[in-house]
């Protein structure tokens, strides 16, 4: 017989297929179609497998066009917008395209002929969409909200077929009122609808169902769960009743278990098992309604009573609940294990009424799931009503909307650890397939693999930590690694090992200052990690020695993801390493990246600059960290003449020299910053301010702000808000993307305008070094900055002290981070007025007179114990910083005499016993911060023979608070150990943050809202003795300017009444500690402005009283009341 190439088209059954599958001959062929997948995987081992997708949306409107217009090119511009709709509205089938082009030829009126059939369009694909199995309730149709949880729901058995028709909705209908579907009506209030709920539908009739066994349901609901119309990339909760919760168990084992097949037969059947392991890795919750996990002998009693049946032999879908089945009970094992390794939440409810006279029809034992889990009874609701809550009170919706919140918490979780981050560019560019190989790299082995490690090197500048951070905060290595620790450490230069240390031990919760040797810390580090899975990144690692310190990761299924410029540093981690170049971005990207910076879009390019523009692009050699500065730099230029080509021959002239690779990326950074002062003249110097500090040092806002005033570029007392004349340089500097904010988590905001950290890519610090090399002002021999921070120097280098024997003309010197315990006594730096010596180890201070025009003193982390009496003579001074010099007891008197300082920092010194008197002098002062000196006493303290006692030197000389209340221009006080508050503190009218720490304090002043009009922070921390707060604190125009009040008062019995106006801009209010208190007033409702309702480390009690007000006003909801 001859072969045959036999074509079916359009085969629906496997039946049919069995019927007409005749060419068996060898070298025969059967081509077929059909619309069923699993025709295909069950016709032969050998078949190969095609998936046809609708028409791209290009393709679907150049054929609509063809059949409505004859060709693409004869629409009516007024038709254009109506016939690319009616085009989309097809859906990209062909058939579609042509019968609706066909019969919309020859029409032109928009109102009459186009719009209605576009109504008619969308009508009937709403009506299609509703006979899907999974039907959605909320968002309604149409609604493109951003949503954070989905939520699905199967329903149990059903006895007639009008009821499996709608089985989807009146399963989940309130008690007595059977037209309310309560997930649809209540949960979207109550989650502040930001979530999706679905409700599935499939055919349970108890005598009538086509299927024998739950995983036919779950094998057919498979496929519709993981087709691409629905997209299941956010946390997901399962609720089930009675047999949907057998419905649900199954499905879950079958995404499980398709999810893990590794031998694919074509390329769709490897995008359904990645869509299946999506959903799988993204359940976060399941909660279950009477489901009978161990079988019910009463469901099929009471089933052939209603039915009046007189079998009692069920089989087919009523022979799943039999009990003790064994392929039921392997299904509940399966599930536990998935549960398990998925780490899951499960919470159960069980009927506590009986069906009529059959008695309970799921019983505990059974309903319970497993032994580890949480099941309510439901004490007054039979089988039918336990998933019917007759209110929002009941415990059936109150103990679910509460577990649903628990899911949603680690959903905002995972998503915060998503964010974590990295902030990351809204644009990136040539870099997509460097994320799709290592994301594939990072996930290839499993949870129980050995450690492996996976390398990216490249040039500085060239993208490695963008990269970086994208594959780590990628959903798909997220969900790979959930339940596994996610750490990143940028390395840098010369990182401080110790510092790190103590970063990954805060990460275990364990003490970071548990060891004080490098090689015992790595030790015991090694013990922790060893027992854990972690996904470790190291970013910027420059040498062998510190990868060796911190190649840690080596608990089973671990992953290092490391980058670096030196590829042999890759090779200390072989053979269990794979290696990634990433090489400079090629032309096009390069264009397009710059554009998005020079122009915000390639189409925006002016015509008369776009040569001069891609010669620039050209001359930045594909790295992007050149074409962002280069690109923010040109931004807003239009003058070819003037603008565009005195930049393009500079940089054609730094590469005609010679110079190292380094050197020239930094020449073309340069001009990035050449530029500033045509903006401002002084945002060249409070960039190269940034070079002063150690690699990845993050800036506080309040740390730049009064270094900067110190050093005279921010008039700290004009005319013009000093703060905002700083904020204002720093976004400039931003937006030229010469340095980089970092947004603080929204409960730490203390204004609108200051919440931001900022920091410096390492390529910038660097080339800002350049700068201050090769142009600082003056010859190479007399420098103007000297910065070496961060570099574990343990003395001043050598040609340092050369420069600094004689009179310079140093103004700014920085050995920030080092290892230093003195400096030389022969050093005079008659012109410096900046030193910044903190993070080292000083113990000797006699050099201060050295500098006697010192603006700016860092000092922090000293381990002197007093201060010299020439520190009164540094009568520039405006920033003083001791913080953290855990041995100083004493500060002299004499710095009554610094009247030009406005910032003194001595947080956290834990020796300190009192303030001299003499700080009354300090009139300029404006932030104070004492807070965590633990010994700190004010004079107040002294009317006690014990205190008198301590201090029989000082008791004269302390100053109290009475004194610091007379410092009448402080805008930031924070202070500890108060125990009363004097009258004077009115006269502080500036104050902008208050913090009160471990005090005494039994009332606050009731006046305090009159004086503190400016106030934007205020924290009550650690007071034991405070029951009430003042009833002004609530008044109408209390506090008008208040964003953040937070209160810690273990006694706190009762939070005043709130009255309409008061607390007009509160965001945020935080309750912790609060043991005493019970319950928070409804009048909260009146805080309009409020975005956070925070309770932490507090009584049940008080969390109860909130839960049971959330249906009275949003803020008793998520997302604004959180509780922890």
């Amino acid at each position: 017989m001859e072969r045959v190439f036999l074509v079916l088209d359009n085969v629906w059954q496997d039946k049919t297929f069995d019927s007409l599958g005749l060419a068996k001959r060898k070298g025969s062929v059967t081509l077929l179609s059909t619309r069923n997948l699993s025709l295909l995987e069950g016709a032969s081992p050998d078949i190969s497998q095609g998936h046809m997708t609708p028409l791209s949306k290009e393709d679907s409107w150049s054929l609509f066009c063809m059949h409505a217009f004859r060709a693409p090119s004869n629409f009516p511009c007024e038709l254009e917008a109506l016939a690319q709709s009616m085009a989309e509205e097809c859906q990209g089938l062909p058939l579609a395209q042509k019968v609706i082009g066909t019969a919309m030829f020859g029409k032109t009126s928009t109102e009459f002929e186009w719009e209605p059939l576009l109504k008619k369009l969308r009508e009937s694909r709403m009506e299609v969409e509703n006979d899907w199995p999974v039907h959605q309730l909320w968002p309604p149709s149409g609604d493109k909200r951003r949503t954070d949880l989905d939520i699905v729901l199967f329903h149990g058995l059903q006895l007639t077929a009008n009821d499996i028709d709608h089985a989807w909705t009146s399963t989940w209908t309130q008690r007595g009122h059977d037209y309310v579907c309560w997930p649809q009506e209540w949960l979207p209030y109550d989650l502040g609808e930001a979530v999706r709920i679905f409700s599935v539908s499939y055919d349970v009739h108890v005598l009538t169902s086509p299927h024998d066994h739950v995983s036919e349901i779950a094998d057919n609901l498979f496929q519709n769960f993981v087709d691409r119309r629905y997209e299941w990339q956010r946390p997901i909760v399962l609720i089930g009743h009675s047999f949907g919760g057998l419905v649900l168990k199954s499905l879950v084992v079958k995404l499980e278990r398709e999810s893990t097949i590794r031998n694919f037969s074509n390329s769709f059947s490897e995008s359904m098992a990645l869509r299946a392991k999506e959903f799988l890795r993204n359940v976060r919750g399941v909660a279950f309604y009477a489901v009978p996990h161990a079988g019910s002998t009463n469901i099929p009693t009471y089933v052939n009573k209603l039915l009046r049946c007189k079998n009692r032999h069920h089989r087919g879908i009523m022979g799943n609940i039999e009990p003790y089945r064994r392929d039921m009970n392997q299904l509940s094992v399966d599930f536990d294990r998935i549960v398990t390794e998925n780490e899951i939440n499960i919470y159960a409810f069980c009927e506590g009424q009986p069906m009529e006279q059959e008695g309970i029809l799921v019983e505990f034992s059974s309903a319970q799931q497993s032994a580890r889990n949480n099941c309510y009874k439901v004490e007054d609701a039979n089988h039918m009503e336990v998933c019917k809550p007759p209110s929002k009170a009941h415990p059936s919706y109150a103990l679910l909307l509460q577990f649903i919140m628990t899911c949603g918490k680690v959903a905002r979780e995972f998503d915060q650890a998503l964010q974590m981050v990295h902030d990351l560019p809204q644009s990136t560019f040539g870099q997509d397939n460097y994320v799709e190989r290592l994301e594939t790299l990072v996930t290839s082995e499993g949870r129980n693999a050995a450690p492996h490690y996976v390398g990216v090197w490249g040039m500085g500048g060239v993208g490695k930590t963008l990269l970086l951070q994208r594959v780590d905060g990628s959903p798909a290595v997220r969900g790979h690694f959930q339940g596994a620790m996610f750490i990143w450490l940028t390395v840098g230069q010369t990182p401080d090992v110790m510092a790190l240390y103590r970063t990954l031990s805060k990460k275990l919760h364990l003490d970071p200052e548990l060891h004080a040797n490098p090689k015992d810390y790595k030790r015991y580090l090694h013990t922790q990690f060893v027992q854990r899975r972690v996904f470790l990144v190291l970013d910027d690692v420059w040498n062998d020695k510190a990868f060796d310190s911190l190649n840690l990761a080596k608990g089973k299924g671990s992953v290092t993801l490391l980058s670096t410029r030196n590829q042999s540093i890759l090779e200390r981690a072989s053979p269990r390493i794979c290696q990634v170049q990433m090489t400079p971005l090629s032309k096009e990207d390069s264009w397009s990246l710059f554009c998005v910076h020079a122009f915000e879009e390639p189409s925006n390019v002016p015509g008369e600059v776009e040569v001069l523009a891609k010669s620039i692009a050209e001359e930045c050699q594909g790295l992007p960290l050149a074409l962002k500065v280069i690109g923010r730099a040109m931004y807003g230029k239009t003058l070819p003449e003037l603008q565009w080509e005195p930049v393009l021959k500079k940089l054609r002239q730094s590469r005609m020299q010679e110079r190292t690779v380094e050197e020239e990326l930094y020449e073309c950074l340069k001009l990035g910053c050449d530029v500033l002062s045509e903006d401002d003249e002084r945002l060249k110097d409070c960039f190269l301010h940034f070079a002063a500090y150690p690699e990845d040092h993050e800036f506080s806002f309040t740390e730049i702000f009064c270094h900067w005033v110190g050093e005279g570029w921010i008039p700290g007392n004009g005319e013009d808000d000093p703060r905002a004349d700083a904020f204002s340089l720093l976004k400039k500097l931003c937006e030229r993307s010469l340095i980089e904010s970092i947004e603080l988590e929204e409960d730490l905001v203390v204004s609108d305008e200051y919440c931001l950290a900022f920091k410096i890519h390492d390529v910038m610090r660097d080339m800002a070094l350049y700068i201050l090399k090769t142009d600082s002002g003056g010859p190479p021999a007399e420098p103007l900055y000297l910065y070496r921070a961060g570099q574990n120097l343990k003395e001043i280098p050598q040609e340092w002290e050369e420069i600094l024997e004689q009179p310079s003309k140093v103004r700014r010197l920085s050995l920030y981070k080092n290892n230093l315990q003195d400096l030389p006594e022969n050093l005079y730096g008659p012109e410096l007025v900046c030193l910044l010596l903190g993070c080292n180890r000083m113990y000797d201070l006699d050099f201060l007179n050295s500098f006697p025009k010192l603006r700016i003193l860092d000092l922090r982390g000293g381990v002197f114990s007093s201060l010299p009496e020439e520190l009164g003579e540094l009568k520039n001074l405006v920033y003083l910083d001791l913080s953290e010099s855990f041995n100083l007891q004493t500060i002299p008197d004499t710095v009554r005499n610094l009247r030009n300082l406005r910032c003194l920092m001595i947080w956290r010194c834990l020796g300190l016993k009192y303030l001299p008197s003499g700080v009354v002098g300090l009139t300029s002062l404006q932030k104070l911060d004492t807070l965590a000196c633990e010994n700190l006493r004010w004079a107040e303290d002294t009317s006690s023979s014990t205190a008198r006692a301590q201090f029989p030197d000082h008791a004269t000389s302390r100053a109290s608070f009475e004194d610091i209340c007379e410092l009448r221009a402080l805008t930031e006080l924070s202070i500890l150990e108060i125990v009363k508050i004097p009258h004077n503190i009115s006269a502080l009218t500036n104050l902008k943050s208050f913090i009160l720490e471990l005090g005494k304090l039994t009332s606050l002043p009731a006046n305090m809202p009159h004086w503190c009009k400016q106030l934007q922070q205020l924290e009550i921390g650690n007071v034991g003795s405070l029951k009430y707060l003042p009833k002004s604190f609530t008044r109408c125009g209390a506090f008008p300017a208040l964003i953040n009040l937070n209160i810690e008062c273990t006694s706190l019995v009762e939070f005043p009444e709130v009255e309409d106006g008061a607390l007009s801009k509160l965001r945020i209010l935080r309750f912790g500690y609060c043991y005493s208190l019970k319950t928070l007033p409804l009048s909260l409702n009146y805080l309009v402005s409020l975005k956070k309702l925070i309770l932490y480390w507090g009584e049940e009690a008080l969390y109860n009283s909130c839960m049971q007000n959330c249906e009275k006003a949003a803020i008793w909801r998520p997302p604004i009341f959180t509780c922890f």
